[in-house]
Formats: structure tokens, sequence, C-alpha cells
């Protein structure tokens, strides 16, 4: 298998798009460390039972990743239990509400700002340097390459009406991928992001609960269709993949073509 003796941190793990993303990456051989919300953590276990049937090869770390500290103390613990080499970096957490731009709160546009951008930040900088280091006490020959997959959004390229911070915080997600494919390309990492339109998970279903305000969206679809997590998770996977070698710094949009009108 394509990832056998590899390791994917997912932050966001116990999400729509984590666990599916999880699910793939786990069918090509990888070993999962899933990273969970405090807000999350008495539907861990559930999750990971009816998800992957509480295989023992997947371990769960609480991680505000908001929070130095806290993504300091979760990825020395991944570390501790060196259970396979540290290869590959998924950002999946995310945060969204919906204000009009001059009337949004203070605290909601910072919550956009946290958990969307400076998250990312905060472990793709613990992740490349927990690379660096297991690359350094290994034999050159056998690292893999280190991936980092961020999950963006449409939002980052388009103006969506009253999605002023969740838009600014997922474009700048999209330029923290780029530095971090340039800086970090060198030493044997790349960055790429994945941009989906709304995404048919669960929390995407109560969003989406209105059968005028769903159909008026689909309308404007080219395909006139939502985005699948398994058609997200697919893409993750490829680019996680050896074959991927080479792309780096590029954001795939998945959104049935909205953003092309």
């Amino acid at each position: 298998m394509a990832l056998t003796s590899r390791l994917a941190v997912i932050a966001g793990g116990i999400g729509g798009i984590g666990c599916a993303t999880g699910k793939a990456l786990r069918s090509q051989g990888a070993a999962l460390a899933l990273l969970y919300a405090p807000f999350e953590a008495q539907k861990v276990k559930a999750t990971i039972s009816e998800v992957y049937g509480g295989a023992k090869s997947i371990n769960s770390y609480e991680c505000d990743i908001t929070s130095p500290n806290s993504v300091s103390s979760a990825f020395a613990a991944i570390a501790k239990h060196n259970v396979a080499f540290p290869s590959i970096l998924v950002n999946a957490a995310g945060y969204v509400s919906l204000n009009a731009l001059e009337e949004s709160p203070p605290d909601e546009i910072l919550s956009h700002y946290m958990i969307n951008l400076f998250g990312p930040t905060l472990t793709g900088q613990a992740f490349a340097r927990m690379f660096m280091r297991a690359k350094q006490e290994a034999k050159a020959d056998s690292v893999p390459g280190g991936r980092i997959v961020n999950i963006a959004s449409q939002a980052a390229h388009v103006a969506l009406h009253h999605h002023g911070a969740y838009c600014a915080s997922k474009a700048g997600l999209v330029g923290l991928t780029k530095c971090m494919a340039s800086e970090w390309g060198p030493k044997g990492i790349t960055a790429n992001s994945v941009s989906p339109g709304p995404v048919w998970t669960e929390l995407g279903k109560k969003a989406w609960a209105d059968r005028k305000a769903r159909e008026a969206y689909q309308a404007a679809v080219p395909t006139g269709n939502f985005a699948e997590p398994g058609e997200v998770a697919r893409i993750v996977l490829f680019l996680c993949q050896d074959q991927a070698l080479n792309i780096n710094g590029t954001d795939i949009t998945l959104d049935g073509g909205y953003t092309v009108r």
C-alpha cells in the first residue's frame, strides 16, 4: 500500500471531511493521529468506533489548534508514541458563521481567523519541525516525503454574501499554503490546498436545510452538485502519495465550476 509506515496527522480528525480523509489515508496503510477540539471530547470514542471500527492503529489527541501550548503538547505526544514516520498533515478543522460584514461581532471575526488561519499556521510549524527532526534521525534513503494539505474553500476565491471573515480567513490559508510550499519544499515537504464548495457532511446538510436556499445555490453551480466528503478525501489522498511529488503550492478547486462564472 502506498502509505505504509507513514503517519498522517489530521486536525479536525473527527469531523466529516476529517473522517473521510482518515479512511482514505488508512486504506493505503497510513497510521492516523487525529486531533480533536476540547469540546469534541465526549464523541471521540464513538466516532472512531463508528468510522473505523475502533482500530488500534488510530490514536487521538485533544488539541486546541489556536493555542500554541496545546499544539506543542499534542505534537510532543504524537512524537513520543512514534508509531510511524510523520509524513502527512491535513488541516481539516474549520469554523464558519454568517453575518453582514458591517455587523460582524469582533469575537466572531477573530474565531474565523484563529481557527481557519492561525491554527493551521501552528500545526504546520509543529509538523514541519517534527518531520525535519525525524528526517535527521533516519537514514536519508528511507525517508518518505512530507505532505501538507490544507482544506481551504471556494470562499478563498470569490466574495460570498455574509461570509466576510470566512472569505478572508480562507484566502489567507491559501496564501499561507504557498509560503509553506516555498519555504519547506527544499526541506522535503510539499504543501497544497483544496478549495471545496459546500460539502455534503452532516453539518453541511444542516447548514443547507432550507430547500429554497439550497436549490438557488445549486442553480448557480454548473454541475448542479454539492461536493461529497469522499471527493475531498480522494484529492487529499492523491496529494499525499509519491505520485504527487512535484505538485507543490497548488490549490485545487472542487466546487462544480461555481467560481468560474
